[in-house]
């Protein structure tokens, strides 16, 4: 912080990391940290150049609202000046502001563009390198009672924002001030897109639970899109959820729990090829919950032509074809916790010496020989 200090600015770490030192007494690997000065104007030419001096320290880029991003290793370092967000009348989008940049801005009129409380505390770095707390709208206090409140007047013209009070509600435990609910019911969550969805539901670190919130949040806003239907419950495939950060995984999860996947598919616009697939693995995969190995054990030519065989077989194949393009997909979790029997067919390896079969069923023959060994 030294140079920032010797050009006259005043250094703010501020937002998700102090909140979280706070909280846990951890410090985060991705700093925020607004600039303030106290002669000089904004001007995006002499910030340019500012980013560009500190690219001695690491790789720095340029982000969205004057953002200076530095790399250092481990650490990533955003700089930012101080802003004020003016928003247009009836705005209901995520960006649909026009920012102010002034270095002379109190960091109580800056703060006040944030979304929480207690994402507005900051840290001050002095001349005299002393720290200092700064916290102008009493966050710590909020900390202290497990409160959310609005940082200031916009709260409920960013439509991510009331998603981001259910993911802070479901991971630290806190509860929404009546304040906070009022600018609730003025959101417009149906703008939220599927992105932002996303991040926010991964981000709460209870999935489910956010997704069951969304529901009880639809009441409040009927036109709000989910990727699921009213009467999801989470329940009902929490054992099924093995991979809860890969959309895929919860498609099989919901197909695998009695839900239908094609909300989810449309909703998070993913491959109609890939949601085909998918929703026929998972169909003929519960099919041998009900099918044990040892059907399979009779004679090559009495086996290979039997209507259980070919779905048998166009099952292997299909499950081997999606685990090599799709590595990350739980298909191999979910044999081996739900169709035990049948887990080593996919661990075995297939006989090569199939010379002496014809052409035709050589295929077929590895599957029935795999069959055997189980």
């Amino acid at each position: 912080m030294d140079e920032l200090l010797k050009r006259g600015y005043l250094p703010t770490l501020i937002g998700g990391t102090v909140r979280d030192y706070l909280l846990t007494g951890e410090v985060g690997k991705d700093l925020d940290i607004e600039l303030s000065h106290q002669t000089l104007s904004f001007n995006s030419k002499d910030w340019k150049e500012l980013g560009k001096d500190l690219s001695r320290y690491g790789k720095t880029s340029f982000l969205s609202y004057e953002v200076i991003k530095l790399d250092l290793g481990k650490a990533t370092l955003e700089f930012s000046p101080p802003r004020l967000e003016i928003y247009q009348i009836d705005s209901k989008g995520h960006s649909n502001f026009d920012a102010h940049f002034d270095f002379s801005l109190s960091l109580e009129e800056a703060v006040a563009r944030r979304d929480f409380t207690i994402n507005a505390i900051g840290i001050r770095f002095e001349h005299d390198k002393k720290l200092s707390l700064v916290d102008p709208l009493n966050g710590v206090e909020d900390l202290r009672l497990k409160l959310l409140r609005a940082a200031g007047e916009n709260f409920s013209k960013d439509p991510v924002r009331i998603l981001r009070a259910y993911r802070f509600a479901l991971k630290f435990s806190f509860e929404f001030s009546e304040d906070l609910k009022e600018k609730m019911k003025a959101s417009h969550p149906e703008e939220v897109t599927h992105s932002y969805f996303w991040s926010e539901m991964q981000k709460s670190g209870e999935p489910l639970l956010f997704l069951e919130k969304m529901i009880e949040l639809k009441k409040l806003h009927p036109s709000m899109r989910l990727p699921v239907e009213d009467n999801f419950q989470g329940k009902d495939i929490q054992k099924l959820l093995f991979e809860s950060s890969s959309q895929e995984g919860w498609l099989i999860a919901l197909e695998w729990g009695g839900y239908s996947s094609e909300l989810w598919c449309k909703f998070f616009a993913l491959s109609s090829e890939t949601c085909v697939r998918l929703i026929r693995w998972v169909k003929n995969s519960k099919k041998f919950s009900q099918v044990m190995p040892e059907k399979f054990h009779g004679e090559f030519e009495e086996v290979r032509e039997s209507e259980d065989f070919l779905s048998l077989f166009d099952w292997y194949f299909s499950t081997k074809q999606l685990m090599q393009k799709n590595p990350g997909m739980p298909l191999l979790k979910m044999i081996k916790e739900f169709l035990p029997e049948w887990v080593y067919l996919f661990q075995f390896e297939a006989p090569k010496d199939v010379k002496h079969i014809d052409p035709p069923f050589r295929a077929k023959y590895q599957v029935w020989n795999l069959c055997q060994r189980l």
